[in-house]
């Protein structure tokens, strides 16, 4: 089992929170989060930023403002000037 140190710890948070690693990467993390204050703090930012671009992600944007940027992009494509 290799031991991560802190710099390791908060290179892979990101992928330890999507679940992203190896059964034993995952361990020893979780081994370093329980110990260590420092990267216990980073993984909480981190897990609420994540949670936060999570639920803006889910809304919908209104209709009539898709529909807007819709006949935009269109407009522009056929050069009709804003």
């Amino acid at each position: 089992m290799a031991e991560f140190d802190c710099e390791e710890t908060k290179r892979h948070v990101h992928e330890y929170l999507h679940n992203e690693l190896s059964d034993q990467e995952l361990q020893d993390i979780t081994a370093h989060l329980a110990n260590c204050d420092s990267c216990e703090g980073d993984y909480d930012v981190e897990n609420v930023l994540n949670n936060a671009i999570s639920r803006a992600c889910a809304d919908m944007p209104p209709q009539d403002l898709a529909d807007s940027i819709m006949n935009r992009i269109r407009d522009i494509q056929r050069g009709v000037p804003h």
